[in-house]
């Protein structure tokens, strides 16, 4: 093809070429020049230096189911919890119920002694872990079950929230499913 042009035009490609590929390499340089002196550059790799020492954790399979008795009601909340490299992180899981739609705010948290992990107002606070259900997380699923009471003759939870917190207090992982 290039052999079909003409001696004038194919010195005109020639140009043209060697032109957009010097503009290529200026371009490169500068936008390296520019990643190398962000001020915020060393941080940045920092953060992604922790982010990608602790590995995310992953959900499937969530399902909340209302049962009522004469002189009961519950919910049943199932969920597989994985994380997503292989490493092993132990933890605690808190699973929150709330209706915020009426007066008082109605809420139950799951396991029951963790009730000193939520504010009177229902909300999460993560300094005791200790008191969420122990699980130890890996690669591969983990079943949850879980049962909360739900006060008789209640308006029903509209929102269940899943804590997935570390053994400092940190909340790896906060999801809420809207029922």
């Amino acid at each position: 093809m290039f052999k079909s042009l003409t001696p004038r035009w194919r010195g005109v490609v020639s140009s043209l070429t060697y032109t957009a590929l010097v503009a290529t390499a200026a371009a490169l340089g500068y936008l390296t020049f520019r990643a190398t002196q962000h001020p915020n550059g060393a941080e940045n790799v920092e953060a992604a230096a922790e982010s990608a020492a602790a590995p995310l954790i992953e959900f499937s399979g969530f399902s909340a189911r209302r049962e009522k008795s004469s002189d009961a009601e519950r919910l049943n909340v199932t969920v597989r919890l994985r994380l997503t490299t292989r490493a092993t992180i132990d933890c605690y899981i808190y699973i929150v119920a709330r209706n915020e739609h009426v007066s008082p705010k109605l809420w139950v948290v799951w396991p029951a002694p963790a009730i000193s992990a939520v504010t009177t107002g229902g909300h999460f606070r993560g300094s005791t872990p200790p008191t969420g259900e122990p699980i130890k997380l890996t690669s591969g699923w983990v079943r949850l079950n879980a049962t909360l009471q739900h006060p008789v003759g209640q308006a029903p939870f509209d929102t269940v929230t899943l804590y997935v917190v570390g053994a400092k207090g940190e909340i790896l992982l906060e999801r809420p499913f809207p029922l």
